[in-house]
C-alpha cells in the first residue's frame, strides 16, 4: 500500500525523505526512470512546468511504484486540489496561499463533507486505496502550502496553525521578490535566511515539515542544516541539460 497521509506527513517532517525530484515534463518514461533512480518523492509542476492535467494520472502510475508522488498545482483553486486527488495524488502543493483562508480552502477542498468541501469521485484514488477510502480520506490528502507572498510571510504562523494542513513549502523565487530581492533560489540574503527560518519555526511548532525547492548541492545541504525538512535536488530538465552538456564537454576534451 501506498504511504497514508500521516506516514508521509511524519516522514517529511522528520527528515525520513529528504531528495525530492522536480518533474516538469510530460513523458511517463523520464519520469519513471527518474523514480528509479534513487530520489526518495516526486513532485510534478502543473503551475510552470509543461504537465497538465491530461498527462496527470499516466505519469503518477509510472513513479508511484517507487516513490511518493505529490503535484504542485496549477493554482490555488479548490478544483485543482480535488482533481489531483482524485487521480490519486499522493498530496498537493498549493501556490500562492495568501492567507489562512486560501490554506482552509484548500484543505477543506481535500476533505469530503462534514471536515471538508470535497466532491466525491475519487477515481483512481479509490484504487489505489480500496473501499473505506472517503472514511479515511484525510490519511491520504496532505496539503502542503507554499509560502512565497508578503502577506503569507506576515501569516505564516497562523497559516501553520490551521487544521488539517500537511505541511509548508518554501517558494525561493516568488518569495525574494515579495522581499524585494529578486529570486532567492540557492540564495543567502540575510533577509531571505530570516523569512526562510520563521516559515520553518511556525512550521515546526505545529509538527509540520518544510520543503524547499534548490539547485546546487552546497546550498541544498546548508538548508538541510538550517532547518529545512526537506530538499528539491533536480529537475527533469536540468538533469536533461546537464548531462547533455557534459557528455558533449567529455567527447570534445581529447585527454578525457
Amino acid at each position: 500500500m501506498p504511504p497514508t497521509h500521516a506516514t508521509l506527513r511524519e516522514r517529511l517532517r522528520r527528515g525520513d525523505l529528504r531528495h525530492a525530484a522536480w518533474l516538469t515534463l510530460r513523458d511517463p518514461l523520464a519520469a519513471e526512470a527518474i523514480a528509479r533512480s534513487g530520489v526518495d518523492l516526486v513532485v510534478f509542476d502543473l503551475q510552470h512546468g509543461a504537465v497538465e492535467t491530461g498527462d496527470l494520472m499516466g505519469l503518477l502510475q509510472a513513479v508511484q511504484p517507487f516513490v511518493p508522488a505529490l503535484v504542485r498545482l496549477p493554482s490555488v483553486e479548490p478544483s485543482a486540489v480535488t482533481r489531483a486527488l482524485d487521480l490519486g495524488a499522493d498530496g498537493v502543493i498549493v501556490p500562492l496561499v495568501d492567507s489562512v483562508d486560501d490554506a482552509r480552502r484548500a484543505v477543506s477542498a481535500a476533505l469530503y463533507p462534514p471536515a471538508g468541501s470535497r466532491s466525491y469521485g475519487p477515481l483512481r484514488a479509490a484504487l489505489r486505496h480500496g473501499p473505506g477510502y472517503r472514511e479515511r480520506v484525510a490519511e491520504h490528502a496532505l496539503v502542503i502550502a507554499m509560502i512565497e507572498t508578503a502577506n503569507a510571510l506576515a501569516s505564516a504562523e497562523a497559516i501553520a496553525a490551521v487544521p488539517g494542513l500537511g505541511g509548508l513549502f518554501v517558494g525561493p523565487a516568488d518569495l525574494g521578490l515579495a522581499l524585494g530581492l529578486g529570486p532567492q533560489t540557492d540564495g543567502d540574503d540575510p533577509t531571505y535566511l530570516a523569512a526562510r527560518r520563521r516559515i520553518v519555526a511556525a512550521a515546526h511548532a505545529h509538527g509540520l515539515g518544510v520543503g524547499l525547492h534548490g539547485v546546487e548541492a552546497r546550498a541544498q545541504r546548508s538548508a538541510l542544516a538550517d532547518g529545512i525538512d526537506w530538499v528539491v535536488v533536480a529537475s527533469d530538465l536540468s538533469l536533461l541539460t546537464a548531462g547533455t552538456r557534459a557528455q558533449l564537454a567529455a567527447m570534445r576534451d581529447p585527454a578525457a
